[in-house]
């Protein structure tokens, strides 16, 4: 008997027949096509993107460039009052005016409270329904049967 110390544990149990699996050569064309496209799709996704950040950067440094153009014109120009009355009408222009974003959301906001106006009538039997109490249960008791046997006195 050999002592458990000697024993070899790491050793698995194997079959002796060999793992013969023959792939559908199709198949395995196919999975090979297929992860071509992914990775030639990824390549240009990266450089799709990397376009991207490069014409926000330099919409940036233009933006940037532009404030500071703007900034030394103020420095450097001599000061001349511009009258009150023109200066805000222009501001309110930009202010005021929504986006086309804002207009959808305004416009589905309208849409969806007309929706509820006209299935009014349905929401208020709903909510009749769950404000109605129910009325309690009646018990109905049997008359109570007499025995036969008189009482003991």
């Amino acid at each position: 008997m050999a002592d458990s110390e000697t024993v070899d544990i790491t050793q698995q149990v194997t079959s002796k027949n060999p793992v013969t699996r023959v792939k559908n050569p199709k198949r395995v064309a196919a999975g090979k096509a297929i992860a071509e496209k992914v990775r030639q799709a990824r390549e240009e996704q990266k450089k799709k993107l990397a376009e991207a950040d490069s014409i926000v950067a330099n919409e940036q440094l233009r933006k940037a460039q532009e404030e500071a153009r703007k900034a030394k014109e103020v420095v450097e120009a001599p000061t001349v009052e511009v009258p009150a009355a023109e200066t805000p009408a222009v501001e309110s222009k930009t202010e005021g005016a929504l986006t086309t974003t804002q207009w959808l959301s305004v416009i589905s906001i309208i849409i969806s409270l007309v929706g509820i106006y006209y299935k009014r009538e349905d929401i208020k039997k709903s909510f009749a329904k769950i404000k109605a109490p129910t009325p309690p249960p009646v018990d109905v008791k049997a008359p109570i049967k007499r025995s036969s046997i008189p009482p003991m006195d």
